[in-house]
C-alpha cells in the first residue's frame, strides 16, 4: 500500500508540473519525471535519473538535462541551514525566543523548509524572513527600530521631486553624481592555469534620466564594451589565467543620475493604435512571463470593467502592494515561474514582485517591462535592485517600483498619510539613487556565454566563465562600491 501511494503522488505531481508550467511541456522526459521526485525531497535519485539520460542521448539533446542537473545544484546550496543551526539563529537575534516557538511557526508555514534526502533543510534566510513577512515577529528581532531612517529619507526625496518638478521644465528632477567600483576576482581552486577566462560586469545604460558615464580606469583593458543603449550592458574582459590561477577584474566609473517624476492626467492619456511598443511589451516572454489561467483571473478580477491602461495598471500596482510582502529570494534560476511563485505564496523579492506586475500588467493589455541594477542611496543603504517601467501614450515609459509601495505598505513604520504618499509615488515616480544597466530580463549577454548563466533572470553580480564553464556564486569573490560624488550635478 505505502508503495502504491507513493506511485500516486508522483504520479499526481506530474500531472500537476505540466498542468500549471505549459511552456516545459516538451521538455525531455527525464526531465519532467526528475521534478516530481524533486517535490518529494528524492534529489539522489533526481540526479541520478539525469545522469543516466545524459548518457543516452545526442549531444544537441543534453542542455536541458544538464541545466536540470544544474538547478538541482542550486537549490541545494539555497537550502544550507539545519535545523540545530535555525534554531542558534532565532536565539541570536530574536528576544525571548523559545525553541517551542521554532516547532510552531513551521508548522504554521513561516519557515522555507524541504526534505532533502531525508533531511530537513532551512533555506538560508528562513530567520531573517521572519522578520519581513510576519509584523508580530519583526518586532522582536534586535535590531529592530520604530524610527524608519530609511523612510525619512526617501520621504524628503520624493517631495523634494514633487516640488523641483512642480516648477516646470524637465521631469528628470534631483541629479546626482556617483561613483561606483567593481571587481570579480577568480578562486585558483576553480580555474586551471592557462585557461581563458571571460568576464561580463555591469555597467550602466544611457537615457534621458542616467548620462555623462564617464570610466576612470579599469584592469585589464576591456576586449569590449556594450553600445551605451544595450539593453544588457556590460563590459567584457579576456584573460589568460596565471600559475597561481587568480586574476582580477575591476571597473571604476562615474554617471550622473537624475530622479522621474511625471503628472499623469488619466483622461490625457491615448489608444496603443498600431504603436509597436504596445505589440513587443504586451507579449508573453517565456517561462516567467507566461499568462497562466490563475493569473489571467486574477488580472481581470483586479482590473474589471476599467479600459483606461494608467488606471489598469495602477489598480493593479496597488492590488500588489497590499496583498504581496517582501522576502529575501530564492535565486531566480532554481524557480521554474517567479510569478507564479509569488501568487502562490504572496512573497517574493524585488525582482519577483516586479515580475508579477509585469505580467499581470501585459495580460491586461498595459505595456510593461523590466529595469534593474543597482539602489545608490550613500550610507547604508545600497545594493542589486530591480524595478519596472510601463507604457502610456502619450507620456512614454514610466517607472514603477511595487517593492517600494509593498515596503510602504507592511514595512515601514512611518505615519499612515506618509506611507500612502509614498506607496503611490512610486507608480509612475523614481527616486535618483539608481544604477541602471538592463531594460530587459533574460537578455543575451554580448558576446554569447559557452555555458549557463549564473542570474538567469537579472544581470547584477557580474558573469564568469572559464574552460568554457560557468563559474557560479561562491566559486569567485565579487564586490561593489558605490559613492555620492556630489548632489546637483548639473550645477557647476
Amino acid at each position: 500500500m505505502r508503495e502504491f501511494l507513493r506511485t500516486f503522488i508522483i504520479l499526481s505531481l506530474f500531472i500537476l508540473c505540466v498542468g500549471i508550467a505549459p511552456a516545459y511541456s516538451d521538455l525531455p522526459d527525464m526531465v519532467m519525471k526528475a521534478r516530481t521526485l524533486l517535490e518529494i525531497g528524492e534529489f539522489k535519485k533526481a540526479e541520478t535519473l539525469l545522469e543516466e539520460a545524459l548518457q543516452s542521448v545526442q549531444e544537441n539533446e543534453k542542455n536541458p538535462i544538464r541545466w536540470e542537473k544544474e538547478r538541482i545544484s542550486r537549490i541545494r546550496q539555497d537550502y544550507d541551514m539545519s535545523v540545530d543551526e535555525v534554531t542558534s539563529e532565532c536565539a541570536r537575534v530574536i528576544k525571548n525566543f523559545r525553541p517551542d516557538e521554532q516547532r510552531r511557526w513551521e508548522a504554521e508555514g513561516k519557515f522555507d523548509v524541504r526534505m532533502i534526502d531525508n533531511k530537513k533543510c532551512y533555506f538560508s534566510s528562513s530567520v531573517a524572513n521572519l522578520a519581513k513577512r510576519y509584523p508580530e515577529i519583526r518586532v522582536r528581532f534586535r535590531d529592530y527600530s520604530e524610527r524608519d531612517v530609511f523612510g525619512e529619507r526617501i520621504l524628503a526625496m520624493a517631495r523634494r521631486m514633487k516640488e523641483e518638478s512642480g516648477k516646470g521644465g524637465s521631469p528628470y528632477v534631483a541629479p546626482f553624481r556617483l561613483g561606483a567600483k567593481q571587481f570579480i576576482t577568480t578562486k585558483p581552486e576553480y580555474v586551471k592555469a592557462g585557461e581563458l577566462i571571460h568576464v561580463w560586469l555591469p555597467f550602466p545604460r544611457i537615457t534621458p534620466y542616467q548620462k555623462d558615464i564617464q570610466m576612470i580606469n579599469t584592469s585589464p583593458q576591456p576586449t569590449s564594451i556594450d553600445s551605451p543603449e544595450s539593453l544588457i550592458r556590460s563590459v567584457y574582459f579576456e584573460s589568460i589565467a596565471p600559475e597561481d590561477a587568480t586574476t582580477t577584474f575591476t571597473l571604476h566609473y562615474e554617471f550622473t543620475r537624475c530622479g522621474i517624476c511625471k503628472e499623469v492626467a488619466p483622461n490625457m492619456v491615448e489608444e496603443y493604435g498600431d504603436d509597436p511598443v504596445f505589440k513587443e511589451c504586451t507579449a508573453e516572454e517565456p517561462p516567467h512571463i507566461a499568462f497562466t489561467p490563475e493569473l489571467r483571473e486574477l488580472a481581470g478580477k483586479i482590473c474589471g470593467d476599467e479600459k483606461n491602461p494608467y488606471l489598469k495598471g495602477k489598480l493593479i500596482y496597488q492590488w500588489v502592494c497590499k496583498n504581496i510582502v517582501y522576502s529575501y529570494a530564492h535565486e531566480y534560476s532554481t524557480i521554474l515561474n517567479i510569478p507564479m511563485f509569488v501568487y502562490k505564496h504572496r512573497y517574493g523579492d524585488c525582482g519577483q514582485i516586479g515580475l508579477l506586475f509585469i505580467t499581470l500588467c501585459r495580460i491586461s493589455g498595459v505595456p510593461a517591462g523590466w529595469r534593474s541594477g543597482w539602489e545608490c542611496m550613500e550610507g547604508d543603504h545600497w545594493g542589486m535592485h530591480d524595478w519596472c517601467a510601463f507604457y502610456i501614450k502619450p507620456y512614454g515609459w514610466l517607472p514603477a517600483d511595487p517593492y517600494m509601495g509593498v515596503w510602504a505598505e507592511h514595512e515601514s513604520t512611518l505615519p499612515a498619510e506618509e506611507r500612502e504618499f509614498l506607496r503611490d509615488f512610486y507608480y509612475g515616480n523614481l527616486d535618483p539613487w539608481r544604477l541602471e544597466a538592463n531594460a530587459k530580463n533574460n537578455a543575451p549577454l554580448h558576446p554569447a556565454k559557452k555555458d549557463f548563466r549564473s542570474e538567469t533572470v537579472d544581470f547584477q553580480r557580474g558573469e564568469i566563465e572559464s574552460g568554457g564553464r560557468n563559474l557560479y556564486f561562491g566559486e569567485f569573490k565579487r564586490g561593489m562600491s558605490l559613492e555620492l560624488i556630489r548632489e546637483n550635478s548639473d550645477k557647476k
